[in-house]
């Protein structure tokens, strides 16, 4: 028999290397991506965006006020309810769309309603909406402020039911 020295790499290897090199990629590509605070303050002025324009169409749609109540890292909607003369809540709506959501890590939010500031939580009345949808579809004119390290989108709103976002790089 004739054997000749081989020289090189078998197929077999080649193809475990590659795998190898592949799963490697996978993971970097994960963790650098998840970093990005820049595209996830995108993404969640986006999805607001959305989400109360869908609120507004869903309000007029059901003849019923809604609202949006904003904690320190979260918002959720809701369906006001007035209980006493002095006291309006909101039932927090658990459905899909609407769901509660939760701010990303490094995400501020501001709230300005008619140019002046609301805090997060409202002490007089529990889970008070810090904005208002009303049944005709329009908002009372609003500002909410998304801030993610040098960067700032601004969500508004008008008395017309339009949303607008602003992108601003602060200095």
């Amino acid at each position: 028999m004739n054997y000749y020295k081989k020289n090189g790499f078998t197929l077999i290897e080649i193809m475990v290397v590659i795998t190898i090199i592949g799963i490697i990629m996978s993971f970097v590509t994960l963790s650098i991506g998840d970093g990005n605070l820049a595209q996830k303050l995108n993404q969640e002025s986006q999805r607001l965006a959305y989400l109360l324009t869908l609120a507004s169409q869903e309000a007029v749609m059901q003849s019923k006020e809604m609202g949006i109540y904003f904690d320190t890292d979260s918002y959720s909607f809701c369906d006001l309810q007035i209980e006493t003369n002095i006291c309006t809540t909101c039932k927090i709506i658990t459905s899909n769309v609407f769901k509660p959501r939760t701010l990303p890590a490094g995400i501020q939010t501001e709230i300005r309603v008619d140019g002046e500031a609301i805090l997060a939580a409202n002490n007089t009345c529990q889970n008070m909406p810090q904005l208002l949808i009303l049944s005709s579809g329009e908002f009372i004119p609003f500002e909410i402020i998304l801030t993610a390290d040098k960067l700032s989108h601004q969500l508004t709103g008008n008395l017309t039911g339009e949303i607008a976002i602003l992108i601003d790089e602060l200095l």
